[in-house]
Protein backbone atom coordinates (compact mmCIF):
# COMPACT_ATOMS: atom_id res chain seq x y z
CA UNK A 1 0.00 0.00 0.00
CA UNK A 2 1.81 3.72 -1.20
CA UNK A 3 0.54 6.13 0.48
CA UNK A 4 1.72 9.96 0.90
CA UNK A 5 4.70 10.73 2.90
CA UNK A 6 3.74 11.41 6.82
CA UNK A 7 5.78 14.76 8.54
CA UNK A 8 4.19 14.67 11.82
CA UNK A 9 2.04 12.35 13.82
CA UNK A 10 0.44 12.68 16.86
CA UNK A 11 0.83 9.71 18.72
CA UNK A 12 1.15 8.45 22.27
CA UNK A 13 4.34 6.31 22.78
CA UNK A 14 6.60 5.76 25.70
CA UNK A 15 9.49 7.24 26.64
CA UNK A 16 12.31 7.34 28.88
CA UNK A 17 14.78 9.60 29.30
CA UNK A 18 18.23 10.20 30.97
CA UNK A 19 19.26 13.51 31.86
CA UNK A 20 21.82 14.38 33.69
CA UNK A 21 22.06 10.51 35.31
CA UNK A 22 18.17 11.11 36.24
CA UNK A 23 15.86 8.75 34.76
CA UNK A 24 12.25 9.51 33.71
CA UNK A 25 9.57 8.31 32.11
CA UNK A 26 7.57 9.72 30.15
CA UNK A 27 4.91 9.86 26.94
CA UNK A 28 5.38 11.38 23.01
CA UNK A 29 3.02 14.03 21.84
CA UNK A 30 4.38 14.43 18.22
CA UNK A 31 6.55 12.62 16.27
CA UNK A 32 8.69 14.54 13.30
CA UNK A 33 10.71 13.67 10.49
CA UNK A 34 12.68 16.81 11.84
CA UNK A 35 11.33 16.90 15.66
CA UNK A 36 9.16 15.37 18.63
CA UNK A 37 8.21 16.55 21.64
CA UNK A 38 7.33 13.96 24.93
CA UNK A 39 6.00 14.92 28.29
CA UNK A 40 7.93 13.85 31.14
CA UNK A 41 8.85 15.21 34.98
CA UNK A 42 12.39 16.40 34.27
CA UNK A 43 14.09 18.70 32.00
CA UNK A 44 17.37 19.41 30.49
CA UNK A 45 18.64 22.67 29.20
CA UNK A 46 17.68 24.31 26.00
CA UNK A 47 20.50 23.57 23.79
CA UNK A 48 21.40 19.88 24.81
CA UNK A 49 22.65 17.97 22.84
CA UNK A 50 20.82 14.05 22.78
CA UNK A 51 20.59 11.10 21.11
CA UNK A 52 17.55 9.52 20.52
CA UNK A 53 16.79 5.62 20.07
CA UNK A 54 14.10 4.05 18.68
CA UNK A 55 12.96 0.74 19.97
CA UNK A 56 11.16 -1.16 16.69
CA UNK A 57 9.31 -4.71 17.28
CA UNK A 58 10.46 -5.50 13.93
CA UNK A 59 13.89 -4.99 12.22
CA UNK A 60 16.15 -2.12 13.55
CA UNK A 61 17.86 -2.63 16.88
CA UNK A 62 19.72 0.18 17.63
CA UNK A 63 19.37 2.95 15.30
CA UNK A 64 20.38 6.75 17.36
CA UNK A 65 19.42 9.94 15.87
CA UNK A 66 21.43 13.03 17.30
CA UNK A 67 19.33 15.51 18.35
CA UNK A 68 18.99 18.91 20.04
CA UNK A 69 16.52 20.28 23.03
CA UNK A 70 14.84 23.20 21.46
CA UNK A 71 12.63 24.39 23.61
CA UNK A 72 11.00 22.84 27.38
CA UNK A 73 7.79 24.45 28.73
CA UNK A 74 6.09 23.66 32.16
CA UNK A 75 2.88 22.16 31.74
CA UNK A 76 0.61 21.37 35.22
CA UNK A 77 0.46 17.79 36.30
CA UNK A 78 -1.69 16.26 38.95
CA UNK A 79 1.18 15.36 41.15
CA UNK A 80 4.03 16.92 39.96
CA UNK A 81 5.42 19.11 37.10
CA UNK A 82 5.37 18.41 33.85
CA UNK A 83 7.76 19.37 30.68
CA UNK A 84 6.91 19.79 27.09
CA UNK A 85 10.51 18.97 25.56
CA UNK A 86 10.27 19.77 22.32
CA UNK A 87 13.43 17.73 20.04
CA UNK A 88 15.06 18.79 16.81
CA UNK A 89 16.19 16.20 14.95
CA UNK A 90 19.85 17.00 13.59
CA UNK A 91 21.24 15.59 10.27
CA UNK A 92 18.62 12.49 9.32
CA UNK A 93 20.10 10.61 6.78
CA UNK A 94 18.24 8.96 3.93
CA UNK A 95 18.20 5.65 5.25
CA UNK A 96 17.06 6.82 8.62
CA UNK A 97 14.37 9.18 6.85
CA UNK A 98 12.79 6.15 4.86
CA UNK A 99 12.56 4.22 7.85
CA UNK A 100 10.81 6.93 10.02
CA UNK A 101 8.61 7.55 7.33
CA UNK A 102 7.75 3.54 6.91
CA UNK A 103 6.95 3.17 10.60
CA UNK A 104 4.69 6.76 11.11
CA UNK A 105 2.60 4.94 7.68
CA UNK A 106 2.29 1.68 9.53
CA UNK A 107 1.51 3.85 13.17
CA UNK A 108 -0.61 5.50 10.88
CA UNK A 109 -2.52 3.14 9.24
CA UNK A 110 -3.14 1.39 12.14
CA UNK A 111 -4.61 4.57 14.21
CA UNK A 112 -6.83 5.09 10.72
CA UNK A 113 -8.38 1.47 10.98
CA UNK A 114 -9.59 1.84 14.36
CA UNK A 115 -11.84 4.69 13.60
CA UNK A 116 -12.63 8.38 11.79
CA UNK A 117 -9.09 10.58 12.42
CA UNK A 118 -10.60 12.38 15.62
CA UNK A 119 -13.08 9.49 16.86
CA UNK A 120 -12.68 8.39 19.97
CA UNK A 121 -11.47 4.91 19.14
CA UNK A 122 -8.69 6.43 18.22
CA UNK A 123 -7.78 8.54 21.29
CA UNK A 124 -8.55 4.74 23.14
CA UNK A 125 -6.18 3.65 19.92
CA UNK A 126 -3.81 6.20 20.77
CA UNK A 127 -3.78 5.52 25.18
CA UNK A 128 -3.06 1.71 23.94
CA UNK A 129 0.18 2.20 22.06
CA UNK A 130 1.44 3.72 25.46
CA UNK A 131 1.17 0.12 27.19
CA UNK A 132 0.37 -3.12 25.10
CA UNK A 133 1.96 -1.01 21.99
CA UNK A 134 1.23 -3.31 19.27
CA UNK A 135 2.87 -2.06 16.30
CA UNK A 136 6.31 -1.18 14.79
CA UNK A 137 7.47 1.22 17.26
CA UNK A 138 7.56 -0.07 21.07
CA UNK A 139 9.34 3.06 22.84
CA UNK A 140 11.66 5.92 22.75
CA UNK A 141 14.97 6.41 24.73
CA UNK A 142 16.54 9.91 24.67
CA UNK A 143 19.87 10.61 26.40
CA UNK A 144 22.19 13.19 27.21
CA UNK A 145 24.86 10.78 27.42
CA UNK A 146 25.19 8.88 23.73
CA UNK A 147 26.90 5.86 23.87
CA UNK A 148 29.59 5.72 21.00
CA UNK A 149 28.69 2.22 19.81
CA UNK A 150 27.85 1.04 16.35
CA UNK A 151 24.61 0.32 15.14
CA UNK A 152 22.50 -1.55 12.52
CA UNK A 153 19.77 -1.04 9.93
CA UNK A 154 17.42 -3.24 8.48
CA UNK A 155 18.73 -5.64 5.79
CA UNK A 156 16.66 -4.23 2.47
CA UNK A 157 17.53 -0.78 2.82
CA UNK A 158 17.24 -0.24 -1.26
CA UNK A 159 13.64 -1.73 -0.94
CA UNK A 160 10.59 0.95 -1.14
CA UNK A 161 9.73 2.62 2.50
CA UNK A 162 6.49 1.11 3.47
CA UNK A 163 8.71 -2.36 2.77
CA UNK A 164 11.49 -1.69 5.20
CA UNK A 165 9.68 -2.16 8.25
CA UNK A 166 8.51 -6.19 7.08
CA UNK A 167 12.08 -6.64 6.86
CA UNK A 168 13.45 -8.81 9.61
CA UNK A 169 17.16 -9.12 10.17
CA UNK A 170 20.17 -6.62 9.93
CA UNK A 171 23.17 -5.55 7.73
CA UNK A 172 26.14 -3.42 8.95
CA UNK A 173 25.21 0.49 8.05
CA UNK A 174 26.40 1.35 4.82
CA UNK A 175 30.10 2.10 4.69
CA UNK A 176 29.91 5.95 4.37
CA UNK A 177 27.78 6.29 6.95
CA UNK A 178 29.69 3.73 9.30
CA UNK A 179 31.59 5.25 12.53
CA UNK A 180 35.16 3.71 13.05
CA UNK A 181 34.99 0.58 15.89
CA UNK A 182 37.86 0.32 17.58
CA UNK A 183 38.51 -3.68 18.19
CA UNK A 184 37.59 -5.79 21.44
CA UNK A 185 40.47 -5.23 23.65
CA UNK A 186 41.44 -8.73 25.20
CA UNK A 187 40.11 -9.37 28.88
CA UNK A 188 42.92 -9.23 31.56
CA UNK A 189 44.19 -13.16 32.17
CA UNK A 190 42.88 -14.23 35.68
CA UNK A 191 45.75 -15.36 37.59
CA UNK A 192 48.01 -18.15 36.92
CA UNK A 193 49.67 -20.68 39.72
CA UNK A 194 52.68 -19.41 41.87
CA UNK A 195 55.79 -21.00 40.88
CA UNK A 196 58.75 -20.52 43.32
CA UNK A 197 61.60 -18.52 41.75
CA UNK A 198 64.54 -16.59 43.99
CA UNK A 199 63.07 -13.61 42.87
CA UNK A 200 60.86 -13.80 45.37
CA UNK A 201 63.15 -14.07 48.22
CA UNK A 202 64.02 -10.32 47.91
CA UNK A 203 60.83 -9.55 46.85
CA UNK A 204 59.48 -11.26 50.32
CA UNK A 205 61.92 -9.00 52.19
CA UNK A 206 60.77 -5.71 50.39
CA UNK A 207 56.95 -6.43 51.21
CA UNK A 208 57.84 -7.57 54.76
CA UNK A 209 59.46 -3.98 54.95
CA UNK A 210 56.91 -2.16 53.75
CA UNK A 211 53.80 -4.27 55.60
CA UNK A 212 56.10 -3.29 59.21
CA UNK A 213 56.54 0.40 58.02
CA UNK A 214 52.68 0.60 57.58
CA UNK A 215 51.99 -1.37 61.42
CA UNK A 216 54.50 1.92 62.58
CA UNK A 217 52.61 4.67 60.52
CA UNK A 218 49.13 4.07 62.45
CA UNK A 219 51.22 5.09 65.83
CA UNK A 220 53.18 7.89 64.56
CA UNK A 221 51.62 11.65 64.56
CA UNK A 222 50.50 12.36 60.56
CA UNK A 223 52.97 14.80 59.74
CA UNK A 224 55.59 12.54 60.86
CA UNK A 225 54.27 9.41 59.38
CA UNK A 226 53.70 11.06 55.94
CA UNK A 227 57.51 11.37 55.57
CA UNK A 228 57.60 7.54 55.18
CA UNK A 229 54.92 7.58 52.49
CA UNK A 230 53.34 9.14 49.41
CA UNK A 231 50.87 11.68 50.55
CA UNK A 232 47.23 10.93 49.90
CA UNK A 233 44.62 12.31 49.54
CA UNK A 234 42.07 9.84 48.82
CA UNK A 235 42.04 6.17 49.86
CA UNK A 236 40.01 3.29 49.13
CA UNK A 237 39.52 0.76 51.33
CA UNK A 238 39.69 -3.13 49.89
CA UNK A 239 40.24 -7.01 51.42
CA UNK A 240 40.99 -9.80 49.55
CA UNK A 241 37.72 -11.92 48.40
CA UNK A 242 39.09 -14.76 48.72
CA UNK A 243 42.46 -16.33 50.19
CA UNK A 244 43.64 -16.56 46.20
CA UNK A 245 43.31 -12.65 46.30
CA UNK A 246 46.45 -13.04 48.63
CA UNK A 247 49.24 -13.84 46.25
CA UNK A 248 48.18 -10.39 43.86
CA UNK A 249 50.20 -8.71 46.78
CA UNK A 250 52.42 -11.43 48.13
CA UNK A 251 53.29 -13.82 45.28
CA UNK A 252 55.34 -16.11 47.91
CA UNK A 253 51.78 -16.50 49.23
CA UNK A 254 50.65 -18.82 46.34
CA UNK A 255 53.50 -21.56 47.38
CA UNK A 256 52.00 -21.96 51.30
CA UNK A 257 49.52 -24.23 52.38
CA UNK A 258 45.68 -22.45 52.66
CA UNK A 259 45.33 -22.87 56.11
CA UNK A 260 48.93 -21.01 56.77
CA UNK A 261 47.37 -18.34 54.94
CA UNK A 262 44.11 -18.08 56.59
CA UNK A 263 45.50 -17.68 59.85
CA UNK A 264 48.70 -14.93 58.69
CA UNK A 265 45.64 -13.12 57.53
CA UNK A 266 43.72 -13.06 60.68
CA UNK A 267 46.41 -11.76 62.42
CA UNK A 268 47.94 -9.67 59.95
CA UNK A 269 47.13 -5.60 59.97
CA UNK A 270 46.38 -2.88 57.38
CA UNK A 271 48.74 -2.39 54.64
CA UNK A 272 48.99 -0.01 51.30
CA UNK A 273 48.38 -2.46 48.12
CA UNK A 274 49.30 0.11 45.39
CA UNK A 275 49.22 3.91 44.95
CA UNK A 276 46.68 5.57 42.48
CA UNK A 277 47.85 7.96 40.34
CA UNK A 278 46.31 10.12 37.31
CA UNK A 279 43.41 11.81 38.72
CA UNK A 280 43.04 15.73 38.58
CA UNK A 281 41.23 17.64 40.85
CA UNK A 282 38.83 20.77 39.74
CA UNK A 283 41.82 23.28 39.22
CA UNK A 284 43.44 20.62 37.32
CA UNK A 285 46.14 19.63 39.71
CA UNK A 286 47.05 16.07 39.73
CA UNK A 287 46.45 14.03 43.89
CA UNK A 288 47.26 11.03 44.38
CA UNK A 289 45.34 8.23 46.16
CA UNK A 290 45.96 4.44 47.45
CA UNK A 291 44.35 1.59 47.90
CA UNK A 292 44.37 -0.03 51.54
CA UNK A 293 43.43 -3.32 52.33
CA UNK A 294 41.68 -4.60 55.05
CA UNK A 295 43.32 -8.06 55.81
CA UNK A 296 40.14 -10.45 55.94
CA UNK A 297 38.78 -12.53 53.92
CA UNK A 298 34.89 -12.35 53.01
CA UNK A 299 34.20 -15.98 54.64
CA UNK A 300 36.14 -14.50 57.51
CA UNK A 301 34.28 -10.98 57.98
CA UNK A 302 31.28 -13.33 58.14
CA UNK A 303 32.58 -15.21 60.91
CA UNK A 304 33.65 -12.36 62.80
CA UNK A 305 32.47 -9.47 62.12
CA UNK A 306 33.35 -7.20 65.11
CA UNK A 307 37.24 -8.08 63.80
CA UNK A 308 36.10 -7.08 60.30
CA UNK A 309 34.56 -4.09 62.07
CA UNK A 310 37.85 -3.31 63.94
CA UNK A 311 40.34 -4.17 60.58
CA UNK A 312 38.14 -1.67 58.42
CA UNK A 313 38.54 1.00 61.33
CA UNK A 314 42.75 0.34 61.48
CA UNK A 315 42.71 1.11 57.82
CA UNK A 316 41.00 4.46 57.80
CA UNK A 317 43.02 5.11 60.52
CA UNK A 318 46.57 4.69 58.30
CA UNK A 319 44.35 6.41 55.39
CA UNK A 320 44.27 9.35 58.18
CA UNK A 321 47.79 9.21 58.57
CA UNK A 322 48.61 9.28 55.43
CA UNK A 323 46.44 12.10 54.55
CA UNK A 324 43.14 10.80 52.93
CA UNK A 325 40.71 13.52 53.76
CA UNK A 326 37.74 11.07 52.03
CA UNK A 327 37.76 7.14 52.16
CA UNK A 328 35.31 4.90 50.43
CA UNK A 329 34.32 0.91 51.76
CA UNK A 330 34.93 -1.49 48.67
CA UNK A 331 33.03 -4.51 48.92
CA UNK A 332 32.42 -6.27 51.98
CA UNK A 333 34.35 -3.78 54.08
CA UNK A 334 30.81 -1.40 53.51
CA UNK A 335 28.27 -4.69 54.38
CA UNK A 336 30.24 -5.54 57.63
CA UNK A 337 29.78 -1.91 58.65
CA UNK A 338 26.47 -1.57 57.73
CA UNK A 339 26.94 0.31 54.80
CA UNK A 340 29.54 2.61 57.13
CA UNK A 341 27.46 3.64 59.80
CA UNK A 342 28.91 1.98 61.78
CA UNK A 343 32.06 4.40 61.89
CA UNK A 344 30.18 7.52 62.35
CA UNK A 345 31.83 9.41 64.96
CA UNK A 346 35.17 7.71 64.60
CA UNK A 347 36.58 8.99 62.00
CA UNK A 348 37.85 12.38 61.23
CA UNK A 349 37.69 12.05 57.03
CA UNK A 350 34.40 11.59 54.92
CA UNK A 351 33.42 8.06 54.24
CA UNK A 352 31.73 6.89 51.42
CA UNK A 353 30.45 3.11 50.56
CA UNK A 354 30.12 3.68 46.61
CA UNK A 355 27.05 1.70 46.82
CA UNK A 356 24.93 5.33 44.62
CA UNK A 357 27.61 4.71 41.83
CA UNK A 358 27.03 0.88 41.79
CA UNK A 359 23.88 1.36 41.33
CA UNK A 360 23.79 3.64 39.25
CA UNK A 361 26.62 2.06 36.75
CA UNK A 362 24.00 -1.38 37.19
CA UNK A 363 20.98 0.75 35.75
CA UNK A 364 22.66 2.31 33.12
CA UNK A 365 24.35 -0.84 31.99
CA UNK A 366 20.54 -2.25 31.31
CA UNK A 367 19.38 0.95 29.76
CA UNK A 368 22.48 0.35 27.55
CA UNK A 369 21.78 -3.42 27.02
CA UNK A 370 18.40 -2.88 26.49
CA UNK A 371 19.52 -0.53 23.76
CA UNK A 372 21.07 -2.61 21.65
CA UNK A 373 19.02 -5.81 22.43
CA UNK A 374 15.64 -4.20 21.23
CA UNK A 375 14.29 -4.37 24.64
CA UNK A 376 11.45 -1.66 25.44
CA UNK A 377 12.15 -1.21 29.13
CA UNK A 378 8.31 0.39 29.34
CA UNK A 379 7.34 -2.96 28.64
CA UNK A 380 9.64 -5.39 30.31
CA UNK A 381 9.82 -7.07 33.43
CA UNK A 382 12.39 -6.85 35.94
CA UNK A 383 13.60 -8.76 38.79
CA UNK A 384 16.23 -7.51 41.60
CA UNK A 385 17.61 -10.44 43.68
CA UNK A 386 18.56 -8.56 46.92
CA UNK A 387 16.34 -5.85 46.31
CA UNK A 388 15.86 -4.37 49.50
CA UNK A 389 19.80 -3.86 50.01
CA UNK A 390 21.79 -1.09 50.11
CA UNK A 391 22.36 -1.03 46.23
CA UNK A 392 19.41 -3.23 45.26
CA UNK A 393 17.17 -0.83 46.25
CA UNK A 394 18.15 2.36 44.76
CA UNK A 395 18.57 0.19 41.66
CA UNK A 396 14.73 -0.86 42.28
CA UNK A 397 13.57 2.80 42.93
CA UNK A 398 15.47 3.69 39.44
CA UNK A 399 13.63 0.83 37.83
CA UNK A 400 10.20 1.41 39.17
CA UNK A 401 10.18 4.80 37.18
CA UNK A 402 10.85 2.71 34.01
CA UNK A 403 9.97 -0.81 33.45
CA UNK A 404 6.34 -1.88 33.84
CA UNK A 405 6.62 -4.73 35.93
CA UNK A 406 9.66 -5.01 38.70
CA UNK A 407 9.98 -8.07 40.95
CA UNK A 408 12.36 -7.67 43.68
CA UNK A 409 13.53 -10.79 45.75
CA UNK A 410 15.00 -10.35 49.37
CA UNK A 411 14.95 -12.62 52.17
CA UNK A 412 14.34 -9.34 54.72
CA UNK A 413 10.51 -9.84 54.47
CA UNK A 414 10.08 -5.87 56.43
CA UNK A 415 12.65 -4.80 54.43
CA UNK A 416 11.34 -6.01 51.51
CA UNK A 417 7.83 -5.04 52.27
CA UNK A 418 8.73 -1.49 53.23
CA UNK A 419 9.96 -0.66 49.68
CA UNK A 420 7.26 -1.79 47.97
CA UNK A 421 5.20 0.05 50.14
CA UNK A 422 7.72 3.55 49.26
CA UNK A 423 7.13 2.54 45.15
CA UNK A 424 3.44 2.48 45.28
CA UNK A 425 2.42 5.31 43.24
CA UNK A 426 5.42 4.09 40.62
CA UNK A 427 4.36 3.16 37.13
CA UNK A 428 6.22 -0.51 37.54
CA UNK A 429 3.42 -3.09 38.93
CA UNK A 430 5.47 -4.04 41.88
CA UNK A 431 5.67 -7.69 43.55
CA UNK A 432 8.16 -8.93 46.23
CA UNK A 433 9.11 -12.31 46.59
CA UNK A 434 11.46 -14.39 48.93
CA UNK A 435 12.84 -17.35 46.67
CA UNK A 436 13.87 -16.94 42.82
CA UNK A 437 11.14 -19.25 41.36
CA UNK A 438 9.85 -15.88 39.53
CA UNK A 439 13.38 -15.10 38.26
CA UNK A 440 12.57 -16.81 35.20
CA UNK A 441 9.71 -14.08 33.62
CA UNK A 442 11.55 -11.32 34.11
CA UNK A 443 13.93 -9.60 30.87
CA UNK A 444 15.93 -7.97 33.11
CA UNK A 445 17.96 -9.62 36.27
CA UNK A 446 19.86 -7.86 38.44
CA UNK A 447 21.56 -9.44 41.35
CA UNK A 448 22.81 -6.98 44.29
CA UNK A 449 23.46 -9.51 47.48
CA UNK A 450 25.53 -9.26 50.06
CA UNK A 451 25.50 -13.16 50.22
CA UNK A 452 29.54 -14.16 49.10
CA UNK A 453 27.97 -17.13 47.15
CA UNK A 454 26.52 -17.88 43.71
CA UNK A 455 22.70 -17.60 43.36
CA UNK A 456 21.70 -17.25 39.89
CA UNK A 457 22.37 -20.37 37.65
CA UNK A 458 21.67 -21.34 33.75
CA UNK A 459 18.12 -22.42 35.02
CA UNK A 460 16.63 -19.30 36.93
CA UNK A 461 16.91 -17.66 33.37
CA UNK A 462 14.55 -16.72 30.35
CA UNK A 463 15.77 -16.81 26.87
CA UNK A 464 17.18 -12.93 25.83
CA UNK A 465 17.11 -12.40 29.51
CA UNK A 466 19.79 -9.27 30.26
CA UNK A 467 21.66 -9.94 33.82
CA UNK A 468 23.80 -7.89 35.62
CA UNK A 469 25.73 -9.00 38.25
CA UNK A 470 26.15 -5.94 40.48
CA UNK A 471 27.20 -8.00 43.42
CA UNK A 472 30.69 -8.04 45.06
CA UNK A 473 31.47 -11.40 45.53
CA UNK A 474 29.79 -12.65 42.36
CA UNK A 475 26.14 -13.91 42.34
CA UNK A 476 25.98 -15.12 38.86
CA UNK A 477 27.50 -17.92 37.66
CA UNK A 478 30.30 -17.91 35.47
CA UNK A 479 29.14 -20.69 33.50
CA UNK A 480 26.02 -19.17 32.60
CA UNK A 481 27.45 -17.25 29.36
CA UNK A 482 28.74 -21.08 28.33
CA UNK A 483 25.71 -22.70 28.93
CA UNK A 484 22.90 -20.20 27.89
CA UNK A 485 24.52 -17.97 24.57
CA UNK A 486 20.83 -16.75 24.69
CA UNK A 487 21.27 -14.41 27.29
CA UNK A 488 23.76 -11.38 27.73
CA UNK A 489 25.17 -11.24 31.35
CA UNK A 490 27.40 -8.47 32.41
CA UNK A 491 29.68 -7.57 34.98
CA UNK A 492 28.61 -4.49 36.35
CA UNK A 493 31.07 -3.32 38.85
CA UNK A 494 33.61 -1.97 35.91
CA UNK A 495 33.95 1.80 34.13
CA UNK A 496 36.19 3.35 32.19
CA UNK A 497 38.20 5.85 33.63
CA UNK A 498 39.62 8.84 32.06
CA UNK A 499 43.89 7.49 31.97
CA UNK A 500 43.34 6.66 35.90
CA UNK A 501 46.24 3.42 37.07
CA UNK A 502 45.53 1.60 39.89
CA UNK A 503 48.42 0.12 40.16
CA UNK A 504 46.94 -3.32 41.24
CA UNK A 505 46.16 -6.19 39.86
CA UNK A 506 42.06 -6.61 39.14
CA UNK A 507 41.85 -8.40 36.34
CA UNK A 508 41.27 -4.86 34.56
CA UNK A 509 42.02 -4.00 31.68
CA UNK A 510 44.46 -0.60 31.55
CA UNK A 511 41.95 2.44 32.30
CA UNK A 512 39.61 0.79 33.96
CA UNK A 513 38.21 0.59 37.44
CA UNK A 514 36.18 -0.86 39.91
CA UNK A 515 32.54 1.46 40.32
CA UNK A 516 32.79 1.80 43.92
CA UNK A 517 36.51 2.78 43.82
CA UNK A 518 35.92 5.44 41.26
CA UNK A 519 33.23 6.69 43.36
CA UNK A 520 35.54 8.04 45.33
CA UNK A 521 37.74 9.33 42.96
CA UNK A 522 35.27 11.40 41.15
CA UNK A 523 34.04 12.86 44.89
CA UNK A 524 38.03 13.74 45.52
CA UNK A 525 37.94 15.38 42.24
CA UNK A 526 35.11 17.76 42.52
CA UNK A 527 36.03 18.88 46.41
CA UNK A 528 33.51 16.88 48.10
CA UNK A 529 33.93 17.24 51.79
CA UNK A 530 32.28 15.37 54.33
CA UNK A 531 30.60 11.65 54.63
CA UNK A 532 28.61 11.30 50.99
CA UNK A 533 26.68 8.10 51.12
CA UNK A 534 26.24 6.24 54.07
CA UNK A 535 23.19 3.90 54.80
CA UNK A 536 21.11 2.60 52.05
CA UNK A 537 21.84 4.01 48.38
CA UNK A 538 20.03 7.10 47.33
CA UNK A 539 18.63 7.58 43.75
CA UNK A 540 19.58 10.90 43.89
CA UNK A 541 23.19 10.50 45.11
CA UNK A 542 23.07 7.79 42.31
CA UNK A 543 21.82 10.74 39.43
CA UNK A 544 24.55 13.44 40.63
CA UNK A 545 27.47 10.81 40.99
CA UNK A 546 26.99 9.58 37.53
CA UNK A 547 26.14 13.36 36.54
CA UNK A 548 29.63 14.47 37.84
CA UNK A 549 32.00 11.12 36.64
CA UNK A 550 30.63 11.69 32.83
CA UNK A 551 31.93 15.84 33.37
CA UNK A 552 35.12 14.37 34.43
CA UNK A 553 35.40 10.93 31.62
CA UNK A 554 34.02 8.35 33.34
CA UNK A 555 32.49 5.75 31.03
CA UNK A 556 30.63 2.65 31.15
CA UNK A 557 33.42 0.07 30.31
CA UNK A 558 32.61 -2.45 27.62
CA UNK A 559 30.29 -5.34 28.43
CA UNK A 560 32.28 -8.14 30.05
CA UNK A 561 31.58 -11.36 31.89
CA UNK A 562 33.39 -14.61 32.70
CA UNK A 563 33.96 -15.86 28.94
CA UNK A 564 35.20 -12.30 28.03
CA UNK A 565 34.11 -9.00 26.40
CA UNK A 566 30.47 -9.20 25.25
CA UNK A 567 30.32 -8.45 21.47
CA UNK A 568 28.62 -6.84 19.02
CA UNK A 569 27.23 -9.71 17.45
CA UNK A 570 26.50 -12.00 20.28
CA UNK A 571 24.17 -8.83 21.20
CA UNK A 572 22.54 -8.71 17.56
CA UNK A 573 21.76 -12.26 18.14
CA UNK A 574 19.91 -11.38 21.03
CA UNK A 575 18.50 -8.87 19.53
CA UNK A 576 17.25 -11.07 16.88
CA UNK A 577 15.82 -13.48 18.44
CA UNK A 578 13.32 -10.89 20.39
CA UNK A 579 11.25 -10.72 16.82
CA UNK A 580 10.79 -13.62 16.75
Amino acid sequence: MESATINRLGVSIPVIADFQGTLTRGVTQDLGLDAISFLTDSAPPVGTSVSVLFYFSHNVAYMPLAGQVTDVTEEGGDLTAQFRIEVQLLSLGDTERRILESTFHELEVYLQSLGAPESSMRASARAELITTNPRAILSLFITDNPYHLPYRLPVGIDKEPDMVAEHVGWAPIPQKMQKATPAHPPLPSKMTPVRFSWRMVPQGFGLLTQVLRDLAIRFLPGPLARLFVTPITFAFIGHPRTLSDVPRKFPFAGLLPSHVVERWFRYQWPFVASYITGLTVANGTPTTGAMLISPLTTEQMIRNPRLARKRVLQTIQLAEKMGAKIAGLGAFTSIVTRDGRDLEGKVRLGLTTGNPHSAAIAVQNVLQAAALTNLSLPHATAAIVGGAGSVGSACAKMLSRLVANLLIIDIKKDALQDLITQLADQPAVVTGASSLDQVRNADIVIAATNNPHILLTAGHLKPGAIVIDAAQPKNVSEDIPRQRPDVVVIESAVVQTPDIDVHFDLDLAPGEALGCLSETMILTAIGWEGHYSLGKADPSHAAHIIAAGRTLGFRLARFRNSAGYVTDEHLLRIAQGRTV
